[in-house]
């Protein structure tokens, strides 16, 4: 599935929540939403990395939830790209991947 089509389904999904929930999605929502879900990534992260509590839970369910919240942020960012319509692929090729073509030898970061 291409990345356009997992936008508008996420967009689709975010429909339904916000009619489900009573949430009115203006343009402040999205970007207060995408601070609450990295602050859950980042809990999660805490609790993977025995830094928070794991209240009961096992290492590979807080790797899920870490897995989750991850998927949460990802489709807060593409909500936001398709409510102030912005191509996130146009984007990405644009600020990321300039540096593939300005550096043919890339590699690992690490190395």
């Amino acid at each position: 599935m291409d990345l356009r089509r997992i936008q508008e389904k996420v967009e689709a999904v975010s429909r339904i929540y916000a009619r489900n929930c009573d949430v009115r999605r203006d343009d402040d929502w999205y970007f207060l939403k995408m601070q609450e879900e990295t602050g859950e990534l980042l809990q999660a992260w805490l609790r993977l990395t025995s830094r928070g509590r794991h209240k009961g839970d096992t290492e590979a369910q807080i790797r899920l939830q870490l897995e989750d919240e991850l998927a949460d942020c990802l489709a807060q960012v593409l909500l936001i790209a398709e409510r102030f319509e912005i191509d996130v692929e146009n984007a990405t090729e644009r600020k990321w991947f300039k540096y593939l073509r300005e550096n043919k030898h890339a590699g690992n970061a690490d190395e």
